[in-house]
């Protein structure tokens, strides 16, 4: 949908507006040469009553969709052509109501009207404010009628179109709650809680975050449901979710997730009966997914280092026999890399992705930075030791060489190196 300044029509106004006029008399079904549609407009084209023509045009879309659809796109599109020449404070309303009827009513001509959609979304220019209801306008359209697929290769432009239509920050707001709403709608689960994070993100500590909390409680609930969802510590630094502080049982089913191991989370269920299924979560779900995280907090805290089967199948309480698939779900999940020592029955951690960064990992990571500096240290010692162990040796030979002469032999003419 990049700006294109598609000229559709050409000619003067009026005789647009005769053609328009003529057209959607006949929808009506008036007669031919002086139906009530075509007399009204061309009295008003007597009158210079541009603006009035150009109102009943905008407000007559409804029985456009009577159109074929072999026609539809082409008289729409000379609608649009028409509107463009009101003036700037009366042309927003008119596209607005223009488009009002595509959204509302529903019939059999999806794909002609997105083309109609995007054809009046091209012809605006890229920092029009209507672009913003004309895209909206779409999505209802594109999810009502399961053509969602055709809207997804574009969604990723959306930051990028908000700053060019410089729309308030409650319009910005609507919009990604309503993208993410539709894509929900869609079955397009992650791409959906996506725009909602974009939406919460959207407010201030200074912003009344209580407007905030519907949002932010479905945001958490669908961290926790969402298996690809495995880092909580972005979702908890939006300061829309700390308006679910009062919400206490999930906002402590947050932090289990964010930080907690597997008895945690057992001991909250134990604490607050219900309170899982409250939320619409599944307690089987949730226990595969901290079992993934309680593996990956296991590791991280034996980077480099190797964890026997035994202990892995204490903290995810599973059988030794089962340690191998957790240890392979991890690895797919990219929260750790390792090697499995089925002999040993250990696994030896490379890597393993931090759950949380705070304080004690930034201690741990500058412990790790004291202990290569040192060893650093170390190598350069041996390194300057060896250094000078061999400048004796070099020197007994540089002295050899230099004590050696050369004579020539007087039979032979040959020269001859003999020591002193």
């Amino acid at each position: 949908m990049s700006y294109v300044n598609t000229v559709f029509t050409e000619g003067p106004l009026e005789a647009q507006a005769l053609e328009f006029a003529s057209y959607v008399s006949k929808l009506k079904g008036e007669p031919e040469e002086k139906g009530p549609f075509i007399t009204e407009t061309e009295n008003l084209l007597k009158e210079k009553n541009f603006e009035q023509v150009l109102q009943t045009f905008a407000s007559s879309t409804l029985i456009l969709l009577e159109a074929p659809e072999k026609e539809f796109e082409a008289i729409y599109n000379l609608l649009i052509a028409i509107l463009k020449s009101a003036s700037p404070e009366t042309h927003p309303i008119l596209i607005k109501s223009s488009i009002k009827a595509l959204v509302e009513v529903q019939n059999d001509k999806a794909i002609p009207k997105l083309k109609v959609l995007q054809n009046l979304y091209n012809t605006l220019e890229y920092n029009s404010t209507l672009r913003y209801d004309v895209f909206l306008a779409i999505l209802d359209i594109a999810t009502k009628n399961d053509e969602i697929d055709t809207l997804l290769p574009q969604l990723h432009r959306l930051d990028t179109w908000v700053k060019e239509w410089a729309i308030s920050t409650d319009q910005v707001r609507e919009l990604y709650l309503t993208v993410s709403d539709k894509l929900k709608e869609a079955g397009e689960l992650k791409r959906s809680h996506d725009f909602l994070l974009k939406h919460l993100a959207t407010y201030s500590a200074s912003d009344d975050l209580s407007a905030a909390k519907t949002a932010a409680i479905r945001a958490v609930a669908e961290a926790i449901q969402l298996p690809e969802i495995l880092s909580f510590e972005d979702l908890l630094e939006l300061h829309a979710i700390q308006c679910l502080k009062s919400e206490e049982k999930l906002f402590d089913l947050l932090k289990v997730f964010l930080s907690g191991n597997l008895r945690e989370y057992q001991d909250y269920v134990a604490v607050n009966p219900g309170a899982v299924e409250k939320f619409g979560l599944s307690n089987e779900d949730n226990i595969r997914k901290i079992r993934l995280l309680t593996l990956a907090s296991l590791a991280s805290e034996n980077v480099s280092r190797e964890i026997s089967y035994e202990t892995i199948a204490k903290a995810l309480e599973i059988q030794e026999s089962e340690v191998e698939m957790w240890t392979i779900d991890v690895i797919r999940a990219n929260l750790i890399e390792a090697k499995i020592n089925q002999v040993k029955k250990k696994i030896l951690v490379n890597r393993s992705t931090y759950r949380t960064f705070t304080t004690a990992q930034w201690q741990q990571l500058s412990s790790k930075l004291d202990s290569w500096k040192q060893s650093l240290t170390d190598i350069l010692q041996v390194i300057a030791n060896a250094k000078l162990i061999a400048q004796p040796s070099n020197l007994n030979s540089n002295n050899a060489a230099s004590s050696a002469v050369v004579v020539v032999d007087s039979v032979n003419g040959q020269e001859e190196a003999s020591g002193s």
